[in-house]
């Protein structure tokens, strides 16, 4: 009795990732990737963006190209996670959801910070925030000081102002 297998090849391809992303600190665009290019344009804090996670490329508005790292970028809404803006011109990120734990650090005014949704208390989010690149998961911030934009659309500029 023999055992007949049959094989036929397998073709790998890597599929375009391509998400809505917030981003946390200005950028430039390329027309190349990893900065190899010359600079076409810019992405501004708070700017949401068409952002493919394989190729590295984004489109904003009329300007398509290249970011040098994707360390900038917060996703717009991964799981319980939404991306949110700081809305007031400071804003202390306490280690408990009240107004008398310990300040962890001070959030500065249109910085775009992730909350999660799912974890809120008494009108508190549970907060990351971006710093030089690398998210911290920890703090609390009073959601009446800041703005989920995760259903705001493609190219639009999430930055907050009293006038």
């Amino acid at each position: 009795m023999g055992l007949l297998v049959i094989t036929a090849p397998v073709a790998m391809t890597t599929q375009a990732a391509v998400l809505k992303e917030v981003v946390t600190q200005k950028q430039n665009i390329y027309s190349k990737p990893n900065a190899k290019g010359v600079i076409v344009g810019y992405v501004y804090r708070g700017s949401v963006v068409k952002y493919d996670s394989v190729s590295k490329r984004t489109i904003y508005r009329n300007v398509d190209g290249y970011l040098n790292t994707g360390y900038y970028l917060a996703p717009a809404s991964a799981g319980t996670w939404r991306a949110a803006v700081v809305t007031a011109s400071a804003l202390n990120l306490r280690a408990q959801p009240n107004t008398t734990s310990k300040v962890i650090t001070t959030l500065g005014g249109n910085e775009v910070i992730r909350v999660n949704i799912s974890g809120m208390k008494n009108g508190w989010y549970p907060v990351a925030y971006n710093r030089g690149g690398n998210w911290y998961w920890q703090g609390w911030v009073n959601a009446k000081y800041v703005v989920r934009v995760d259903g705001f659309s493609y190219n639009s500029l999430a930055q907050f102002t009293t006038l």
